[in-house]
């Protein structure tokens, strides 16, 4: 192949690359809005690169949700079978595969990246880097949400 081909097979392929990318995030964008509740939560904690816990919990008498607008609003639920539920005001957005959702009465954002969103099912985890003893750990919750 000469240099001209090679030059425009890699030009192709930016052009394909950027327009898959630009795709997913605008599909993710438009799969998102609806209400979502959560099935299951997976917990895992490392230390250095080992993993050293990992459990799962099924969202049985309890849930944690979302109710995303298409406007970049929304609500964010928390459910107990014992003490209730409550809702807060949020805001989202995403960016390539993160998911930011601000709290509008605390003003914090929280940052998710995205596994999966699809017309039915949403994998959304938080990874929280941290160190002790000079140790590097980590923890990575991964939640399963369905659309309600």
């Amino acid at each position: 192949m000469n240099n001209g081909m090679k030059a425009l097979f890699g030009a192709v392929l930016v052009v394909l690359f950027s327009m898959f990318s630009v795709s997913c995030s605008k599909q993710n964008d438009k799969n998102i809005v609806g209400k979502w509740q959560s099935t299951m939560i997976n917990y895992q904690s490392y230390e250095g690169e080992n993993l050293v816990e990992q459990s799962t919990e099924n969202c049985i008498n309890w849930y944690i949700g979302f109710n995303f607008k298409s406007d970049g609003t929304g609500q964010y639920i928390e459910y107990d079978s014992e003490s209730g539920s409550s809702t807060s005001q949020v805001t989202w957005v995403i960016m390539d595969d993160k998911l930011m959702v601000t709290s509008e009465s605390e003003q914090t954002t929280a940052t998710f990246d995205i596994h999966s969103i699809t017309g039915s099912q949403m994998v959304l985890s938080v990874t929280e880097e941290y160190s002790y003893d000079g140790l590097r750990a980590k923890d990575i919750t991964t939640f399963t949400f369905k659309k309600i």
